[in-house]
């Protein structure tokens, strides 16, 4: 029965632009599409320029396909479009398997060569199109199949199901590959099955496909040797069926067709060794280079440092090292000052009871000769007395206050009302002093969870330090902000800033470089501040004020609302 061919050749040449326009859509969409505020780092915006490139290559293609058969022209111009397909897929593949997408660059720039095709004394003197067309589409099928597979394993990072719903779109076009391989004419059900899956794949893609999920897709060392694996063990089969396809094998004696099997096996071979060297390149040797630092860690202490040259796994685990030597670090040095400020408080406790027995006995004599004996001598050295020993009292009461354990009661309270009240009670100093205090209070500020006495407390000594590092006039503000599960209050001054040398001293105790005050007040804050599972923080240059951050924990009752 004859079949009218010129049907099939219009839903062609639709079909093809309908890819076009969707794959400059997904294009467009990767180019344009805002990232609200989420910071990308080199490797992914690489990622999404090569991504980007391959839609605008297939787009073109398309078109240029569906140009070729529009306007009825010779049809060797289609190794153009079927090659422009393998590079575009390539592309995707480059794109997602590279650890380092911004030296991969000049991948897509491989098919400018090919434009050549687009000479006519050049494609005419090609061989027939039709002779090597399942040949191109075999290989569509291949390097399509291999994208899906790479979506699929990328799940475990990704945790989207766009990655999903784009693996099945490129299965579809690798399925199509497959039907449009074997040689059906144009109506038949397999050349009606190839060209049907093939753009549903893309109509997938357009709706999988956006911007996010295209940064987040690569980094892992198992794309790489997914990549590796398959088109390496994938090059002996492409020569063995290119033969086999080609090459009409009953001509050829004995001798050929054992070096035919000879080539194939040498190739397959060469494809393993390949895929082992570089198996132990990229994978084992980093992993070595990792048990080394580790092993050198023991020796030369916790500041060694591992260099991370790739985003895959073992990136990720040299960074995870580099951290936990960090945090091990500053657990050390914590532990060294915890067993500091507990000699401390121990003696402090110590002196501050061995010297309040002796104080009480001076207090009471000065007492008693003051109401027993006249004279404007007597009568001033007992003001003196009297003054140095309620500064002496006022000062092993600090000591025992710091001695003490800290037992706060912890409830939900509003920070905000908090830091109003403190500044209520300080702002006639602060007028006296001529400071300004300024509030900058976030409005959807959640509750934390504190004692609202403890706090204030903190909040008082802090402000008042504040006064003590400004000389004549200024300002504190006063920020509230929520970070990362806590609520954080910043207090910054524009006074006189903290040396380098001495802010890593600022909360040791009896560290001070005032002339009043006894050195405990940062000490105690700070300790009153873990006491309720937060930090204390500063942050000060010479010259340039301080910034003090306290973060406590929000209450779970304010989440859950």
């Amino acid at each position: 029965m004859h079949i009218d061919t010129s049907v099939f050749i219009t839903y062609h040449c639709w079909e093809e632009l309908l890819v076009a326009v969707v794959c400059i859509s997904i294009a467009g969409r990767l180019f344009l599409t805002p990232e609200h505020g989420v910071h990308l780092e080199p490797e992914q915006k690489n990622r999404i320029f090569l991504v980007r490139t391959g839609y605008i290559l297939l787009a073109l293609c398309s078109a240029f396909h569906a140009f070729v058969h529009i306007r009825n022209l010779n049809l060797n111009l289609l190794y153009l479009t079927l090659l422009g397909y393998c590079f575009a897929l390539l592309t995707f593949i480059v794109a997602i398997s590279s650890a380092k997408p911004q030296v991969k660059h000049t991948v897509p720039l491989l098919y400018l060569p090919l434009l050549l095709f687009a000479i006519p004394d050049i494609y005419e003197n090609l061989p027939d199109f039709s002779k090597f067309r399942p040949l191109v589409w075999i290989s569509i099928a291949f390097l399509a199949g291999n994208v899906c597979i790479l979506h699929v394993a990328s799940l475990y990072r990704v945790k989207s199901k766009r990655v999903l719903f784009s693996a099945v779109g490129f299965l579809l076009i690798c399925l199509s590959g497959i039907f449009l391989f074997f040689p059906a004419p144009m109506g038949s059900p397999i050349w009606i099955h190839g060209h049907f899956f093939r753009p549903f794949g893309f109509i997938l893609l357009l709706f999988a496909v956006n911007r996010r999920m295209v940064a987040d897709m690569g980094g892992s060392i198992l794309y790489r040797v997914l990549t590796a694996f398959t088109l390496l063990t994938a090059l002996p089969t492409l020569i063995f069926g290119t033969a086999i396809f080609y090459v009409d094998i009953n001509l050829m004696d004995i001798t050929g067709r054992r070096m035919l099997i000879f080539l194939v096996m040498l190739g397959t071979f060469t494809s393993v060794l390949i895929f082992g060297f570089g198996l132990i390149v990229r994978l084992i040797q980093p992993i070595l280079g990792l048990k080394e630092s580790v092993d050198r860690l023991v020796d030369e202490g916790l500041n060694k440092r591992i260099e991370v040259t790739s985003n895959d796994e073992i990136g990720e685990l040299s960074n995870s090292f580099n951290e936990m030597v960090v945090k091990l670090s500053g657990a050390v040095r914590e532990k060294e000052r915890l067993y500091r400020l507990a000699a401390t408080g121990e003696l402090a406790a110590t002196l501050a009871h061995e010297i309040k027995n002796p104080l009480n006995a001076i207090s009471g004599a000065a007492v008693y000769i003051d109401k027993n004996y006249d004279g404007i001598l007597i009568k001033e050295f007992i003001k003196i007395i009297t003054d140095e020993v309620s500064r002496i009292n006022k000062l092993t009461g600090t000591l025992l206050g710091f001695a003490k354990p800290i037992y706060p009661k912890i409830k939900a309270h509003d920070i905000n009302r908090l830091i109003h009240e403190t500044i209520l009670l300080l702002d006639k100093e602060a007028q006296e002093q001529d400071i300004s205090l300024q509030e900058k209070l976030s409005d959807d500020l959640p509750q934390a969870l504190c004692d609202f006495n403890q706090i204030k407390q903190v909040l008082i000594n802090l402000i008042i330090n504040g006064f003590d590092a400004i000389d004549g006039k200024g300002k504190i503000t006063i920020t509230t902000r929520q970070v990362q599960g806590t609520v954080q209050v910043l207090l910054s001054d524009n006074g006189r800033g903290i040396s380098t040398e001495n802010i890593k001293k600022v909360f040791n105790p009896f560290f001070t470089t005032k002339t009043r005050g006894t050195g405990l007040g940062l000490a105690i804050s700070q300790k009153i501040v873990r006491g309720h599972d937060g930090d204390l923080h500063v942050k000060s240059s010479t010259g340039a004020g301080t910034t003090f951050t306290l973060s406590l924990p929000i209450s779970k009752e304010t989440v859950h609302s």
